[in-house]
């Protein structure tokens, strides 16, 4: 199964972008995106955290990165979290299936979404060097 990112991801969700109508995008966005994430029951855009999508198609495969999302329309994305103490202190105790959540371009809402299901969250992670967190390559059509 291919994977944007080279880590497990922590979660899963339903994510819909919003339309320029809605308040969000004007055009469509590409698979390795890097929103950023809020609760959406913090009731503010104050605290931001890097949890980035790696949206999937029905296979099970992550989306091209040269193939634009579609607004308005719920797609299943695997989601990891970036800063690993976040991961324990923050995001463990609050990430469960049912809580919503938005993602931001800069401090414009840009997306709606819904944990529907815990992957790797509560399991350790092995320690990485500081790296740069890049996504796979795109891979050759198939």
């Amino acid at each position: 199964m291919y994977r944007l990112y080279p880590i497990a991801d922590d979660f899963e969700a339903t994510i819909r972008i919003l339309t320029e109508s809605e308040g969000g995008r004007k055009t469509s966005p590409f698979n390795g995106i890097r929103w950023d994430f809020s609760y959406a029951s913090d009731n503010s855009s104050d605290e931001l955290y890097m949890i980035w999508p790696d949206f999937y198609g029905p296979s099970g495969d992550s989306i091209p990165t040269d193939s634009p999302l579609p607004l308005g329309m719920e797609l299943p994305a695997r989601m990891t979290v970036v800063i690993d103490e976040r991961r324990e202190q923050t995001h463990r105790a609050r990430i469960k299936p049912g809580v919503e959540f938005y993602c931001h371009e800069g401090p414009n809402r840009v997306a709606v979404g819904r944990v529907t299901r815990i992957t790797g969250l509560h399991t350790a992670r092995p320690v990485r060097p500081n790296s740069s967190f890049k996504p796979n390559p795109l891979r050759g059509s198939a």
